[in-house]
């Protein structure tokens, strides 16, 4: 067998392995909704090096941010997420598994590059971390020594997501 052969495979089962699975959760909840609007069609291309790698975090501090961040988190969120993640989307118990002791920077990785979906990267850098701060404080992660959420790949990666279901 080649490469390709073993990667389309792969790929096949995964797809029917996840759609058969009754507990796979899409990511960030992404029902769109009819209304939603989209970028362009994207062909996806296999990467036969690529590797999934599960982040073990749950021994970093907890992440911190300010509420001011997630009040303005708040009015980027109903302004430019709610169309696709109506409210409550991405709050609450799906969150939690599927984003609890993961690093910041991984959700924030995700959303920065895939979000808005008829724009994805087209926000500035602070408007994201004020969405990921907002999506901290609507699921219950307390910043007790209140910091702003920085930019700084270095600080993200050594902080995880301490969310309890609200």
């Amino acid at each position: 067998m080649t490469r390709r052969t073993i990667a389309a495979s792969a790929i096949l089962l995964t797809t029917y392995a996840c759609a058969s699975a009754p507990n796979v959760l899409s990511p960030l909840g992404a029902y769109l909704a009819p209304n939603a609007k989209t970028g362009p069609t994207v062909p996806l291309r296999v990467d036969p090096n690529a590797r999934v790698i599960l982040s073990g975090s749950a021994g970093l501090p907890a992440a911190q941010f300010l509420a001011s961040q997630a009040t303005r988190g708040a009015a980027i969120y109903s302004r430019s997420c709610d169309t696709c993640h109506g409210a409550g989307t991405l709050v609450g118990a799906a969150f939690v598994q599927s984003w609890n002791n993961r690093r910041v920077y991984d959700l924030y990785a995700l959303i920065r590059s895939t979000m808005p979906l008829d724009n994805p990267g087209g926000m500035k850098d602070g408007e994201y971390l004020d969405v990921v701060a907002y999506l901290l404080q609507a699921n219950k992660q307390l910043a007790d020594r209140p910091d702003s959420l920085k930019s700084d790949t270095l600080s993200m990666r050594g902080t995880r997501i301490a969310v309890s279901a609200p």
